[in-house]
């Protein structure tokens, strides 16, 4: 049963809908992790922020990788990529049901959002399945499971990704926020 009276789907790791991504900055900083910020040059005003550590999961948590999306420097939407190096797809495949019992118990029922499947590569197919909660207008939680099957090696891998979106403020004009770190002085041209 959901937690009633909460406000619906709020972002993981402590942030907050709206927050800038100095914020985000500060706590990979803190933790030591490797951050990667990607301006996309058709959408200027979308910047997406990638922490993850070195090697293993992020600080208290079984994610590999935290992608945080910002849109005129405002939090809109955070993904979780979740990916088990040396662990087979059937042991992936139940980390994902399990999150998803956690998260149904913490948000509600999930509906089914989809299934994919493409052979690409002879011998090689991928398919992805997703599941949606849709507590309030414009916000979204999906859960999406992606194997890969080699039938030629019979090998077979498997990964998932929990998205926390709030299309709420991609609706709104504001400010641009510039991503910087305090202290650190922007790069020079070399002679």
């Amino acid at each position: 049963m959901p937690v009633v009276g909460a406000e619906p789907l709020q972002p993981p790791f402590g942030l907050s809908w709206g927050d800038s991504p100095n914020r985000l900055v500060d706590w990979a900083v803190r933790m030591k992790l490797d951050q990667t910020v990607k301006a996309p040059a058709d959408e200027p005003r979308l910047k997406i922020l990638l922490v993850s550590p070195a090697k293993g999961s992020l600080p208290g948590h079984d994610a590999s990788t935290l992608e945080a999306r910002f849109m005129d420097g405002k939090l809109f939407e955070v993904a979780l990529h979740y990916s088990y190096p040396g662990k087979g797809a059937p042991f992936v495949r139940a980390q994902f049901v399990e999150l998803k019992k956690i998260l149904t118990r913490r948000h509600g029922g999930f509906k089914p959002g989809g299934q994919k499947r493409e052979t690409p590569i002879e011998g090689v197919t991928t398919r992805s399945t997703a599941f949606q909660i849709d507590p309030a207008p414009a916000r979204y939680l999906m859960l999406i499971l992606t194997e890969t099957m080699d039938t030629k090696r019979g090998d077979a891998s498997a990964r998932f990704t929990v998205i926390y979106h709030n299309g709420d403020l991609l609706k709104e004009d504001s400010e641009t926020v510039i991503i910087r770190r305090d202290g650190v002085d922007p790069p020079t041209k070399q002679p």
